[in-house]
């Protein structure tokens, strides 16, 4: 569970039921003790990094192997092209992450930057550049429009970055 607080020093004060006034908070302080794990202005909660800025909360994807205490840790995360399974199995990986990327991205950029992170690996593990773009291709034209642009308009900025 996620507990997204505003800022204000009194907050353990109110969420712990007190003996003297039994209801008047949420959780009795004996059963279940809330931990702070982010302070400041976003925070990063199993996939999702959760935000703040100056329009409002913004969502976008958050990899625990993309921080140090984790880069020395040898991890296979999506098999190679040339390995001996189907390519229903790998070509569903770009299905996948696409529409995961659609939902837990909050703005067009986010997803773009998502979108293009997983082309390159992808294409790095020996996936042909010409099929990763096809594919993504057809999964934005069932989309039509995508963060108030056209499914082309994101299908050409995705391009700008890839080629």
């Amino acid at each position: 569970m996620i507990l997204f607080v505003p800022d204000f020093p009194d907050f353990v004060n109110f969420v712990y039921l007190n003996q003297n006034s039994f209801g008047s908070s949420i959780y009795p302080k004996t059963s279940c003790e809330l931990n702070c794990t982010s302070k400041g202005f976003s925070c990063n909660f199993l996939d999702l990094a959760v935000g703040q800025s100056l329009h409002g909360l913004y969502c976008d994807i958050f990899d625990k192997r993309s921080q140090p205490e984790y880069a020395g840790i040898e991890m296979i995360r999506i098999h190679h092209f040339h390995s001996n399974i189907s390519m229903t199995a790998k070509l569903g990986v770009i299905n996948s992450q696409f529409y995961r990327f659609l939902r837990l991205c909050s703005c067009k950029k986010y997803f773009v930057f998502q979108m293009v992170s997983l082309i390159v690996f992808l294409k790095a593990k020996g996936y042909p550049l010409k099929i990763l773009l096809k594919r993504t291709r057809g999964l934005l034209i069932k989309e039509k429009f995508l963060f108030g642009i056209s499914a082309f308009g994101i299908f050409k900025m995705i391009l700008l970055w890839v080629l």
